[in-house]
This record gives structure tokens, C-alpha cells and sequence, in this order.
């Protein structure tokens, strides 16, 4: 299967990797996680404990150095080259779906960050904190640059950590240089370097202001304090009301005395991302499915047809969710549900693991030109069997029902098809009843529809209330 975790790709439990606080992330792909620079300032982790100052430090000699200039002289240039990030590369976070290379930082951005900094030194805002709000102020520079640029200033830490970590786990490593120095690090099929990350400092949204956060700014300032429908107003627009940056970098340029509270703000807004519980299902399904075939093992023959073979796989992954619990992790605990991708993917790791003990080939997200299809099963040239999941939440429910599957089947050269809804809350039964409907009122002998595939997910009550 392409997307493994570090814990498959080096055949250990997860919960090695839980134990010693490691983001379990994809060897071969990016997930949309980002770090929290103040996250390292009460850290436990021996190789972070002065990581935070050293982050503070790396900007305050950036403030010194501009503090001398003129704008337009050696110590401006030398500033200059201080903001240039590389990516250090297989950390695993950010926004490459397909790959393990971050943005960094080059000399536009460099440019464009070194011109904000010598404002601020101006100004005489000299607090290496207000960096962390550099995504606030700048455009074009977010929550992935901001990681790339945290783990280029400390990589010394997250490569003694990740040696140490690795040592622990026994993990197979060898000799990268970086600089002068060697380290012993783990590596994937391209002997590229693998580096870890504490969980502790990443989030799963980017920090973003609204309007109750520039009120709480403007507010602990006396001479803003009248007028902060005003400032509200001039930071974000209007009619979308979307943040407008520049805005916002004029307000805390000419009002320096609001940085401290801006810091606060900024700070109280971050929330570390909850990896145990996974409320998003972006790596929690793996450890499902793993469990799950395991527990439940299916014994086909390559004599059975690939739809009988299709139709055992979802009725296992109906039963697994309907009668052995596997409906609770649809569900988190602050009310919500998890998203569409959880279930596909879910569907996707079990069913990989029965196709490939029986020569079929699974492939998720196939485009035939026509948009994506969920899954696509086959056996040979002519077998094909297209699968769509949805959520019974999902606002287009029937719209792909109608038109997504039939361009499918047709890009395809196929008839057999699924369309699997996992039902999530019993008021979604009208949704559904509308898909039945328009199956019996359009289906013919020579128009066969998707078959129509319900999985109750629905949250249950206890064994103790029943």
C-alpha cells in the first residue's frame, strides 16, 4: 500500500512512536500539519529545552543588524540572507500531497520579509515574538512556510532528537552530514533522510485572526479603544470579510504599544492537534484497518469473480461497522463527525489487504478524464468495478449518484458499480430515500444504475442504556 506510516515502514507498533510523543507521519507524502513556534518556549523534550530562545535569538540579531542599517547597505543585505529558509526536507509536514518537499523560504520572500523587519525596527518594535506573526503580516507567506522556517533555525534539535528517538526504537539508520556534523538518521527507499517531530508543537489549522481578535487588540489601548469598529473595518473587507494583511501590518506599525497583546492573542489562538484521538481520521484509520483485518479475516479463492469478491468486501467493511463497533470512531467526542476522506480511506485499507492476498488490484482516486472515482477494482483488462463513497452529510449525495458514476462507468467501459453511503445520523434517512427513488424511477435493462450500498454508522447509545 502507498501510504505508510513510519511505524509500518519501520515494522514497529505505533505506540512506540506514541510513547516517545513522535509524529507518526506518511514516509512517502505530506500531511497538513504545522508547527507552533511559542509551542517549544515549555517543551519536555531534552533536545528542545532551549529551543525556544534560540528561536527568539535567530530574530533579535535580524533586529540588530537592521537596527544599524539604512535600508540600502551591507548590513540590509546581510539581513537579507538570514531570511532565506531552506526546507530540511522529509519532516512530513505541509501542503505537497504527493511528495516530501516543503516551500522554504527564497530570496522573493527573503526580500519581501527583510522589508517588514526593517519597518518593524523603525518603528521600534523589536520583540523577536512578533515574528511568529509574520503570517499575519505578509502575504504569500502561511502556516507551511512559517514550519519550514521554524525547523531550518532549529535543526540541530530535530536532528539530535531524531537520532536519539531512533536509537531508542532501534531503527536502521546511516551517516548524513549536515554542515560539519554527521548524524545517525533513519531513511526511506531513496536513502533520503527521515527527521521526527514532537507532536506537541504542530496544529492542524493555520492561526487566522477575525474580527473579536483585533476588538481584544485594539481594545487594551487606550487611544484604539474608540475607534476599534473603525480598525475592524480597515483589516478586513467588507463584503468577505477576508483578513487583509497589509492592513493589519499598518495597524501594528503605527500602533506599537498593541504587540504585546497581539503576541497574547496570536498565541491563545493555536491549538495543538489532538494525534490520539485524531479528530480529523487522518492517520487513526490505518490502525483501524490494520486491527481490523487481523481480527476479522476474510478467506476468498482467485477462482471468485471480482463483483462476488467486491460484494464480500463491503459486506465485511457493513458488518465491521454495523455490529462490530467500528461506527464509534465515525464519530468524536466534541460532537462531530469524522470526514468523508476517513471512511474512504478506511474502505481503502481493508479492502487493499484482501485484494492483494487475492491478484486484484485496488487503486483509490482514479481519473479518467472526467474527474476522480473513489476506488476502482479490477482483475485484467475487462473486470473493472467502480466504487464511490460518500458521507450521508454530503450535500451532493444525489448529484453524484446521478452524474458522477455514469460518466465513470462509461469513462471505465463498465456497468458494475457501487455507491457506498455511510449513513451518520438518522436524520439523513430522506437523503437516502431520494437516491432509492431515483434508482427505481430510471433504471431499465439497458440503463443499469449503481447498486445502492447503506452503511448504518449512527451513533448508538451504550450497553448499559439499552
Amino acid at each position: 500500500m502507498k501510504d505508510k506510516l513510519y511505524s509500518e515502514y519501520f515494522e514497529i507498533k505505533s505506540a512506540s512512536f506514541k510513547k516517545h510523543h513522535v509524529f507518526n507521519g506518511f514516509v512517502n507524502r505530506d500531511a497538513l500539519y504545522y508547527m507552533l513556534p511559542y509551542e517549544f518556549e515549555n517543551i519536555k523534550i531534552d533536545e528542545f529545552k532551549n529551543s525556544y530562545d534560540k528561536y527568539k535569538q535567530y530574530f533579535s540579531n535580524i533586529s540588530t543588524i537592521l537596527d544599524q542599517s539604512n535600508g540600502n547597505d551591507v548590513f540590509y543585505r546581510q539581513a537579507e540572507k538570514k531570511f532565506q529558509f531552506h526546507e530540511l526536507g522529509h519532516i512530513g509536514l505541509g501542503y505537497s500531497k504527493t511528495g516530501k518537499n516543503g516551500s522554504g523560504i527564497g530570496k522573493k520572500f527573503a526580500s519581501q520579509l527583510t522589508q517588514t523587519a526593517y519597518q518593524l525596527v523603525k518603528a521600534g518594535i523589536k520583540d523577536p515574538e512578533i515574528f511568529q506573526l509574520i503570517g499575519l503580516l505578509e502575504e504569500g507567506i502561511g502556516a507551511d512556510r512559517i514550519s519550514d522556517m521554524t525547523v531550518w533555525i532549529l535543526q540541530e534539535d530535530f536532528l539530535l532528537y531524531t537520532q536519539r528517538v531512533s536509537i531508542e526504537l532501534k531503527l536502521k539508520t546511516k551517516k548524513f552530514l549536515y554542515g560539519m556534523t554527521s548524524y545517525n538518521l533513519p531513511f526511506n527507499l531513496e536513502n533520503e533522510p527521515i527527521i521526527f517531530c514532537p507532536t506537541s508543537v504542530l496544529t492542524d489549522l493555520p492561526i487566522a485572526f477575525d474580527a473579536d481578535d483585533i476588538d481584544r487588540v485594539c481594545v487594551h489601548n487606550s487611544s484604539l479603544r474608540d475607534r476599534v469598529n473603525e480598525v475592524v473595518g480597515q483589516v478586513f473587507d467588507k463584503q468577505t470579510r477576508a483578513f487583509i494583511k497589509r492592513n493589519f501590518k499598518n495597524l501594528i506599525l503605527n500602533n506599537p504599544s498593541i504587540i504585546e497583546e497581539a503576541i497574547k492573542t496570536y498565541k491563545d489562538k493555536g491549538k495543538n492537534y489532538d494525534f490520539e484521538n485524531d479528530p480529523n481520521g487522518d492517520f487513526i484509520w490505518k490502525e483501524i484497518a490494520f486491527d481490523a483485518v487481523h481480527n476479522f479475516p476474510l478467506v476468498l479463492t482467485t477462482q471468485t469473480k471480482p463483483i462476488e469478491i467486491v460484494n464480500i468486501i463491503c459486506n465485511k467493511y457493513q458488518d465491521l461497522i454495523e455490529n462490530n463497533g467500528m461506527w464509534k470512531f465515525f464519530h468524536n467526542s466534541d460532537g462531530k463527525h469524522k470526514q468523508e476522506s476517513f471512511a474512504q480511506m478506511l474502505f481503502f485499507a481493508i479492502a487493499y489487504s484482501y485484494c492483494e492476498a487475492n491478484d486484484l488490484d485496488i487503486s483509490p482516486e482514479t481519473n479518467s478524464g472526467n474527474g476522480p472515482i473513489d476506488f476502482k477494482i479490477s482483475q485484467g483488462f475487462n473486470d473493472k468495478i467502480n466504487i464511490e463513497m460518500k458521507l450521508s452529510t454530503n450535500t451532493k449525495l444525489l448529484h453524484g449518484y446521478k452524474s458522477q458514476l455514469a460518466i465513470y462507468n462509461k469513462a471505465e467501459k463498465t456497468n458494475q458499480s457501487k455507491f457506498v453511503i455511510i449513513q451518520l445520523y438518522d436524520k439523513d434517512s430522506a437523503k437516502i430515500e431520494k437516491i432509492y427513488e431515483h434508482k427505481r424511477q430510471n433504471e431499465t435493462i439497458d440503463n443499469k444504475l449503481p447498486d445502492i450500498v447503506v452503511i448504518d454508522a449512527t451513533k448508538r447509545e451504550s450497553a448499559s442504556k439499552r
